[in-house]
């Protein structure tokens, strides 16, 4: 893969990749010779099934969508890196192979680095070998929630959970994605992510208008989606030391303990909470 570098990266520049801002001095310092600054273009191929990885990126306010292809054609996401993250942390694990593909959902840019320059970097500082590691961990939590968010919570749930999860990650309010596109992430027909945006727009949390959805009301989406969320949050901050959540008025934490004892009271299309599309 050619990888198209520009500027430099300087060890005293804050990135806007938290997982960068926030790693360990040592492990920065292991890193950033090697880090150079790269725009991510919508639809961008980042790693191809069963290829070598054969550069790692940390998103700043780009999604990389990562998602298995199903012999029927189908395509499900089973994750997204954003601005908490890196895309092929697996090069830490001594696996250099992309096990399923990666894409650019939402484009803008990333520090880049060679998968050559970030195994030496492992080698030479513990640090970062260790901090890779946890991410890891909080990585395999969230695909564990996310198996069980898809196999137990209805679809307006799942749609205000990722719409949270698209907000974190992109800079401002407004999403750039087609429902046709959400229902490929969601694994729903086009039909059910139909009803459920529609169900959050009448509710005022969102608008949608050709491709561009714009958060109105957080804290509404928040009420609308299932524990899911609040639960990944708790364990990236509980593992990483760090949420990128936007919310300010309530913490994650007690956001997901009162959704624990309350329940959701996500909107529907009949008016009545956490209905089965």
């Amino acid at each position: 893969m050619v990888i198209s570098m520009a500027d430099a990266f300087s060890p005293t520049h804050t990135t806007g990749n938290v997982f960068l801002d926030k790693m360990p001095a040592a492990a920065r310092a292991a890193l950033h010779p090697h880090l150079q600054h790269v725009s991510l273009k919508h639809t961008r191929e980042i790693y191809a099934a069963g290829e070598p990885m054969d550069a790692l990126f940390f998103p700043i306010h780009s999604i990389i969508s990562v998602v298995a292809d199903l012999r029927e054609g189908e395509t499900v996401e089973i994750g997204i890196v954003g601005r908490e993250g890196m895309s092929g942390h697996t090069v830490a694990l001594g696996q250099s192979i992309a096990r399923h593909r990666s894409n650019v959902q939402v484009g803008d840019s990333a520090e880049c680095i060679s998968a050559d320059h970030f195994r030496a970097a492992l080698q030479s500082e513990p640090e970062l070998q260790a901090y890779v590691e946890r991410y890891a961990y909080a990585t395999t939590i969230a695909l564990a929630q996310s198996v069980a968010c898809n196999s137990h919570h209805p679809a307006n749930e799942r749609c205000a959970r990722w719409l949270l999860m698209a907000h974190d990650r992109v800079e401002g309010d407004v999403v750039l994605l087609t429902q046709e596109f959400l229902g490929q992430m969601l694994g729903v027909r086009r039909g059910s992510v139909t009803i459920a945006a529609s169900a959050l727009q009448e509710a005022g949390f969102i608008s949608y208008s050709r491709g561009h959805i714009s958060i109105r009301n957080r804290s509404g989406l928040e009420s609308a989606s299932c524990e899911c969320y609040d639960t990944v949050e708790h364990e990236l901050k509980g593992i990483m030391g760090y949420s990128i959540s936007k919310t300010a008025d309530m913490d994650a934490d007690a956001r997901l303990v009162t959704k624990r004892q309350d329940g959701s009271a996500s909107p529907s299309s009949d008016g009545h909470a956490g209905s089965t599309y």
